[in-house]
């Protein structure tokens, strides 16, 4: 299938409310020529870094794109305190081709965790690991 060239991959973690030390949320945007992560606490950019995307990662997100857009999020009916989330969008153009929201608490959408972040580790490997990028204390 492939990604369209003017393809926009965002992907966001949304970290369960913990003491500010310990939170950490992370934003990676992708498109072909670009790769963006940025961790936060609270709001507070911890981490802020830019690589150029492979042109391997840009094609192995678009051969596997089906892998996700074929996931189904269910609601957690009462809220999710205390849980974490996942946002998920690619969009081409006006087009968007996945929006997934999926928030992880009482067991809900746990068997969703892992094929998005299988999807999104080619992209998400091209940057250290989260404790690297944002230590815990900082």
């Amino acid at each position: 299938m492939g990604l369209p060239a003017d393809a926009v991959v965002t992907y966001a973690f949304f970290d369960s409310s913990v003491p500010p030390q310990y939170h950490r949320s992370i934003t990676l945007t992708v498109t072909r020529d670009d790769a963006h992560i940025v961790v936060d606490s609270y709001g507070d950019v911890l981490a802020d870094k830019h690589v150029p995307t492979p042109a391997g990662v840009w094609a192995t997100l678009g051969e596997t794109l089906p892998t996700v857009q074929d996931l189904t999020v269910t609601d957690p009916g009462q809220g999710c305190t205390g849980g974490t989330g996942i946002d998920l969008t690619v969009v081409a153009g006006a087009e968007t081709l996945v929006a997934l929201s999926p928030q992880f608490c009482a067991g809900s959408n746990d068997a969703l965790e892992a094929p998005i972040r299988a999807w999104i580790a080619p992209a998400r490997d091209l940057f250290p690991a989260t404790d690297v990028l944002a230590p815990e204390g900082e």
